[in-house]
């Protein structure tokens, strides 16, 4: 690989891996980011982690493993983050927006663009059964890597390789007048729904929201469910909480778009207690 100066672009997007299993795959991980200008990498517990077997696949990986952050629960490693995207090869109930490592990395850099103290993720989920539904209920949309119907399974490590790899072509060429897209061209390009409930394209109208106050608007949002099915059984709640998430999560919410929603369903959820006294 020519010597390229790592692109800014690419220190506002984190690697998250869910629960790791295989060490020698985190090895395989670290590598790949260094290859490619990813600097950040955040492990969810419990995860194979064990330094010097890393280090023996990573060659020169000391400096990204000294800033490896470790979270005990998937919510908070994503809580400060503005955008997420989950990758996974296998069709889901709930219809999540679907984009290829191409379409996911233009989007990627523009929303970790926006702020730099707002950081946007790309999720890998566990060697054998990769992300479940609960965490793809926290991404804005889905990264599938096209492969032969024959053998479709990717290694963890391999499909960070994938996309570390569009990320930095696509990094390298955002000073390219010819190929450099705005925020609300790449988040719209990435969101189709979204973009075309805005004619187009999304405003660059702020900050997008970050996990900890998504989930919180998601909380009052289920409790306006059960307020309003309160003889309902937990599963339905469920399909339909994961349903309108994904729809909410789509529009890609900016700050004040969720603090507006959470207060709005706190407010059903409240009037319609009320009325039920």
């Amino acid at each position: 690989m020519p010597n390229v100066e790592v692109s800014p672009a690419l220190h506002g997007i984190i690697v998250v891996l869910d629960r790791p299993r295989d060490v020698a795959n985190v090895g395989g991980v670290v590598r790949a980011m260094c290859n490619f200008g990813l600097s950040r990498l955040r492990l969810v517990e419990p995860a194979a982690y064990d330094e010097e077997r890393v280090l023996a696949a990573a060659h020169r990986g000391t400096r990204l493993m000294r800033r490896v952050e470790r979270y005990p629960s998937l919510e908070l490693a994503l809580a400060d983050c503005g955008f997420v995207l989950g990758t996974t090869a296998r069709p889901r109930q709930v219809r999540h927006e679907r984009m290829s490592p191409r379409q996911a990395a233009p989007a990627l850099l523009a929303a970790a663009g926006r702020d730099p103290a707002i950081p946007a993720a790309i999720l890998f989920g566990p060697e054998d059964r990769g992300l479940d539904n609960e965490a793809l209920n926290l991404c804005h949309a889905v990264v599938t890597i096209p492969t032969s119907p024959d053998f479709s399974s990717l290694n963890l490590a391999q499909a960070v390789l994938l996309i570390a790899y569009e990320l930095w072509l696509a990094a390298m060429n955002r000073g390219k007048p010819e190929r450099q897209p705005d925020v609300a061209a790449a988040l719209g390009d990435a969101l189709p729904t979204a973009a075309s409930a805005t004619g187009g394209a999304l405003p660059d109208d702020g900050p997008l929201a970050q996990g900890a106050a998504r989930e919180a608007m998601f909380a009052a949002l289920e409790e306006v469910l059960w307020t309003l099915h309160p003889n309902t059984d937990a599963g339905r709640v469920n399909q339909t909480l994961a349903r309108m998430r994904a729809v909410l999560l789509r529009a890609a919410p900016r700050v004040e778009e969720v603090r507006m929603l959470t207060a709005l369903f706190v407010h059903i959820a409240r009037e319609r207690e009320r009325l039920l006294r």
